[in-house]
């Protein structure tokens, strides 16, 4: 029988087996992806994004055999309750021999015993085996991300400084903030509003809620964060008129990786778009990296693939295009996807 084995963020020697069977396997489907570090991913099962941590577990095709592969589950618990998010990865020297097949049917079986009804997994979208292997147990093509990177050496800073120039123009009516690293609660309330702007952007065809914010949950992000080590900085652009937050920016930076940081969200409130504070606030950003972490060589963001807009930003400050990953979906009771959403 199939052996799944829960990794504690206190298990050292299971972590450490996780990340190497993730990292043998990124070797071979994302060689351009910077490799999972067990401290990072301790941090990560312990905390989460926001204190919501998720689930990993080795994957051993008996009690008696080493594991080969890794399951992973994030159930959300703010909202989305209909869904599981699930990630599996095989070790490349033991594929095509069902290790897939067995991880995915637990995750089926553990989306119904926990009353959920969709699953998503994901993969490149180059990836016709995973297309395929997805397509047999019935999930159906529904969205699709692309990671873009920022090579910082390659930039042209002229460019970028006239750029910034234009933006500023645009925004006269806003002054920009680097804010610390524990943001003030009256702060933070007012960015729960600019933080839920991120529900606009695309999602394609999944069947998705809206993300629910609060202070709490914003509050416990920053939690999870000092918990982890990392270090997130927020830009934000506050209307001089009225003292709103209309829009801000969030890298985050750990030092165990210094050349390496991810862009988090990126969102302007509906009453303050049309400024240019999307690509105001990201060159903002970079000019306070510049200061702070001068060692930085790169910087990676995903969007959804339609999202225009962010991508023209992205792509005017030197991002470039990366790779492109599908999400499948899978209904479990049958109705489709579409449906639900019109519903």
């Amino acid at each position: 029988m199939p052996s799944f084995t829960r990794v504690k963020p206190d298990d050292r020697a299971a972590v450490a087996t996780s990340v190497a069977i993730i990292n043998g396997a990124r070797c071979v489907d994302d060689p351009d992806r910077p490799p999972e570090l067990p401290e990072l991913a301790a941090g990560e099962l312990e905390l989460g994004w926001d204190m919501q941590p998720g689930e990993r577990y080795l994957y051993a095709p008996d009690e008696q055999t080493p594991p080969v592969g890794v399951m992973e589950l994030e159930l959300p618990v703010h909202d989305n309750l209909h869904l599981v998010w699930a990630q599996i990865t095989v070790h490349p020297d033991h594929r095509r021999r069902g290790h897939g097949s067995a991880m995915l049917s637990e995750v089926l079986r553990r989306t119904r015993e926990a009353g959920r009804n969709t699953v998503w997994v994901g993969a490149a979208e180059d990836d016709v085996g995973a297309y395929a292997f997805t397509e047999k147990f019935g999930f159906r093509y529904a969205s699709h991300d692309a990671r873009r990177r920022q090579v910082l050496a390659a930039l042209d800073g002229a460019e970028l400084d006239g750029l910034y120039e234009q933006a500023r123009a645009a925004a006269a009516d806003y002054q920009l903030e680097r804010l610390p690293e524990r943001v003030p609660d009256d702060v933070l309330a007012q960015l729960v509003e600019v933080t839920a702007a991120i529900n606009d952007a695309p999602m394609g065809d999944l069947t998705y809620d809206d993300e629910s914010f609060d202070l709490q949950r914003l509050r416990d992000v920053e939690t999870a964060a000092v918990g982890r080590g990392d270090r997130l900085y927020r830009v934000v652009a506050r209307h001089g008129g009225t003292g709103e937050i209309g829009g801000h920016t969030v890298v985050v930076f750990h030092p165990a990786r210094p050349t390496y940081a991810g862009q988090g969200d990126t969102a302007v409130a509906r009453n303050h778009r049309g400024h240019r504070l999307g690509l105001l606030l990201k060159i903002e950003m970079m000019r306070w990296l510049a200061e702070v972490q001068p060692q930085l060589e790169m910087i990676d963001t995903f969007n959804h693939a339609d999202n225009r807009y962010m991508i023209d930003v992205n792509e005017a400050i030197g991002y470039r295009l990366s790779r492109v990953f599908n999400m499948y979906e899978l209904n479990l009771d049958g109705t489709p996807a579409e449906a639900k959403a019109a519903g």
